[in-house]
């Protein structure tokens, strides 16, 4: 499995709904592809990133880092692959996608 594949794995097993993944190559030099996801509660992103931690053990793929833990908004950065994680309202209120426009974005 690719990283992304991991994440999305990872996404279903908490259950996250609308989930999209935008291609950010050639438009970010920090990284390729991002992924944003919904939750309905804050505590599913925190059992998201111990779905990740578990699932990135024994590969090459790392967590460089996480913003947001335990708030309406988290961030966790793997390197090539940036996941938003947002409450449903937190995901309206920014309306992220809508800054991509002009990007591929594939829905999960």
């Amino acid at each position: 499995m690719n990283l992304k594949e991991i994440i999305i794995d990872c996404l279903e097993k908490v259950k996250a709904f609308d989930v999209v993944s935008i291609d950010m190559e050639g438009k970010s030099p920090f990284y390729d592809e991002m992924v944003l996801a919904s939750v309905n509660v804050e505590r599913t992103a925190t059992a998201f990133i111990g779905y990740l931690e578990d699932a990135l053990k024994d590969t090459d793929y790392k967590i460089r880092n996480v913003e947001g833990e335990y708030t309406s908004w988290v961030l966790v950065d793997c390197y090539d692959v940036v996941v938003s994680i947002f409450t449903k309202e937190e995901r309206e209120n920014f309306q992220i996608e809508k800054l991509f426009l002009d990007s591929p974005i594939h829905k999960y």
